[in-house]
């Protein structure tokens, strides 16, 4: 099989050798520490016939399930009726030099090898399918036999035996092949042979992969077949109680916490609410059996410690240690509210006081903070264009004040039809807490349709995309969420 632009061929037994790095380029996370020469696929898209034996080969190649693929191929069309275009793409992990599959690993379980292939430490791996959010081409796959990600590693083992990789060897009209060029190379050159039709923008990535497109054909002329045909992806169902629930703790002993400000802050008598020291430690043990449930979603739960090891870059990292610093102040908060106004064992001065109450407090109010952002912007992925906007932070802390106000609210009210008069200042914070969880749901509710009547007339397929599935797949699910204040 031909091998492109490499003197000698490419895949040799001996490794090529380490050069100087690369002049890398200002981007955050940029790899290329370890080489200044990258094995790339070069795709021709004049030369596909659409057979499929790539695909064929690669699964052969590499023992995959049924339903699991590493390359694959797609139909693109263009032109109208009867003047048309039929043609093919075949795709594969495009081994970029900004991996967002890299920076994402919560574990590095992603790493790039000498000839800048982006490797898959499968052994390292916990599952939890956070770089398939991440890679806009949506390479990596999870594999359910194993309970872990996987994805194309071109070869790596064929490379070294001097072998082209599965899917160049099957092709029939040679339109895959492996060249070997200078980083410097690709980085120059990835906005123009890096991207093909209805494909992502190579900015989000710099794609290594090379696109060489049928002479005369306008690029933006072509579009995928089934791009009409939309539908959702599986829901994670632990992350999506996991994240309500996390809000919903925070929203509520942040309130708990307005109340004791407004107390110390107008120097109002303390009135025995034993209503605020059980409802901390109800809505902390919400929290706590969420955060442990949702080690369900992972494909290997008993290593989900390691998922803070990559906090430099990821922001499943950054969630898990903010969300962990929450809920060990909350725990902290909720027990001192427990074993003082809850359960009464000792009074609050024996154990600090207003000052180590408020100290707690307003700890638990900052972790919280700053947990909740690091969980927004564990989906704010350029890959999910619908995702990544400020309106998924603030539908994030929207739900936090709709829940928590409400929950601090209905608790006291029942505390006070159960128990009697309700002290002055809890009268005020009930008030309060009303007034924010309606104006929060209000506000979501017009952000919301704000969003969805904006996306409808994007150009952005993506957003377009979403807005349909808003209206029809998911609208009585939306209704009900806007109803609750989800």
């Amino acid at each position: 099989m031909a091998i492109l632009d490499i003197e000698p061929a490419v895949a040799k037994k001996a490794a090529p050798q380490k050069t100087a790095p690369v002049s890398e380029p200002n981007i955050y996370g940029f790899r290329t520490e370890n080489r200044s020469m990258q094995t790339r696929f070069h795709f021709h898209m004049d030369r596909c016939v659409g057979c499929h034996a790539c695909e064929v080969a690669c699964a052969e190649q590499n023992g995959l399930p049924a339903d699991t693929l590493w390359r694959r191929v797609g139909e693109v069309e263009t032109g109208t009726f009867p003047d048309t275009q039929h043609l093919f793409l075949s795709s594969g992990c495009n081994h970029c030099l900004d991996a967002p599959c890299m920076k994402g690993c919560p574990v590095d379980a992603y790493q790039v090898n000498e000839r800048g292939i982006v490797l898959h430490l499968d052994d390292v791996c916990i599952g939890c399918q956070y770089c398939t959010w991440n890679c806009p081409y949506g390479v990596p796959v999870y594999q359910e036999d194993r309970n872990i990600v996987t994805k194309c590693d071109m070869c790596t083992n064929r490379l070294d035996q001097g072998l082209d990789p599965a899917c160049v060897q099957a092709c029939p009209a040679d339109a895959i092949l492996i060249e070997e060029v200078p980083v410097a190379t690709v980085v120059d050159t990835y906005l123009k042979v890096g991207v093909g039709p209805d494909m992502p923008a190579p900015e989000l990535t710099m794609p290594s992969t090379r696109i060489t497109m049928p002479e005369g054909m306008d690029l933006n002329d072509l579009k995928k077949v089934d791009r009409h045909y939309v539908a959702p992806e599986d829901p994670h169902s632990p992350l999506i109680w996991m994240t309500i629930l996390t809000q919903f703790g925070f929203g509520g002993v942040a309130a708990v916490f307005l109340a004791d400000l407004i107390r110390v802050f107008f120097d109002l008598p303390v009135v025995e609410a034993r209503t605020l020291g059980w409802l901390a430690p109800f809505l902390m043990g919400i929290t706590g059996v969420s955060l442990g449930a949702s080690t369900l979603h992972l494909g290997r739960p008993f290593y989900a410690y390691r998922a803070m090891k990559n906090w430099r870059t990821s922001w499943l990292s950054r969630e898990v240690i903010g969300l962990s610093l929450f809920a060990g102040a909350a725990m902290m908060y909720s027990s001192f509210l427990l074993v003082t106004d809850g359960l009464m064992w000792v009074s609050s001065n024996l154990l600090g006081g207003d000052g180590v109450r408020l100290a707690l407090g307003g700890a638990t109010v900052v972790s919280g903070i700053v947990g909740i952002y690091c969980s927004s912007m564990l989906y704010r992925v350029p890959a999910r264009p619908a995702w990544d906007v400020r309106k998924t932070t603030v539908d994030f802390f929207l739900v936090a004040l709709i829940m928590g106000p409400a929950a601090f609210a209905v608790a006291v009210a029942t505390s006070v039809m159960l128990g009697g008069e309700m002290g002055g200042y809890l009268t005020m914070c009930v008030q309060v807490a009303s007034c924010i969880s309606g104006g929060a749901l209000i506000l979501k509710g017009a952000l919301h349709a704000n969003f969805i009547q904006r996306w409808q007339t994007s150009d952005v397929f993506e957003l377009a995309s979403c807005a349909k599935l808003y209206q029809a797949h998911f609208l009585t699910l939306r209704i009900f969420r806007n109803s609750v204040g989800l």
